[in-house]
């Protein structure tokens, strides 16, 4: 990082703030990756009102770097029991197993009075989505993107729901958007900041349930480029996740 951009208010107060979570859960601890999210959102929101800004576009490129980075060397556990299955390439389609959603998540989901909403413009994800809050989302066979309209807060889906939090009843699962078909081209959470003027979204394939593989990023660039009709692929950050990592045999 060059000596301007550690002069810039915002770089320096989460550098600081970085800083004394690394002394205390260790520098590559999820709270350090938790921050250096919340200074891309940041930084990103500022963009919006400073598109020719070289210096908050440059640490926008550094923090997506570090960021992809961390997940890719941070190691993902294998699920106990195999639950998707990819159904087709080129594209990736995954499809959930129907027999553990109709046990485990049929009933919840009729039970909630909400449902996913289909976003196919910009009008829709000005009126549907929170600038800067976080989403469940799937982008379905047919490349349509699905959100679950309850907006969460970064530190939610990162940590989960500590005790004392309002959450739902019930808690959401990526199945849940597309229970119909239980298929996805990527699935994941995304936020979106900036301005009505100048949108930018930043998402990532987190999906315990579907699981997708870095390929499965074109599906959910794809379908944001659509709805917002944007024309400038550092509009949209995605990060993937690296691949599970299996127990060694016989443990």
């Amino acid at each position: 990082m060059s000596a301007t951009l550690k002069d810039h208010p915002v770089v320096a107060r989460f550098a600081e703030t970085r800083s004394a979570a690394a002394d205390r859960y260790g520098r590559n601890s999820q709270a350090v990756v938790f921050l250096l999210y919340e200074e891309l959102l940041s930084m990103l929101t500022l963009l919006a009102a400073e598109q020719s800004s070289t210096l908050v576009r440059t640490r926008v490129e550094e923090l997506v770097f570090d960021i992809q980075h961390r997940f890719d060397t941070g190691g993902v556990a294998a699920p106990a029991r195999k639950v998707q299955r990819t159904v087709s390439t080129n594209p990736t389609v995954i499809e959930f197993d129907r027999p553990t959603f109709e046990k485990y998540y049929r009933r919840p989901l009729e039970a909630m009075d909400r449902r996913a909403v289909r976003i196919a413009d910009r009008g829709q994800v000005l009126a549907a989505l929170r600038l800067g809050a976080s989403y469940l989302y799937v982008v379905d066979e047919d490349g349509e993107l699905w959100i679950w309209p309850r907006p969460y807060r970064l530190l939610d889906v990162m940590f989960g729901w500590a005790q004392g939090r309002s959450t739902e009843a019930t808690r959401v699962v990526h199945p849940m958007l597309v229970p119909d078909r239980l298929r996805a081209m990527a699935a994941g959470e995304l936020v979106v900041v900036g301005s009505p003027e100048r949108l930018f979204v930043v998402a990532n394939l987190k999906s315990g349930h579907f699981r997708p593989s870095a390929e499965c990023a074109s599906g959910i660039r794809q379908a944001v480029e659509r709805a917002l009709d944007s024309r400038d692929s550092a509009d949209i950050v995605v990060f993937t996740m690296p691949a599970p990592i299996q127990p060694a045999e016989g443990v």
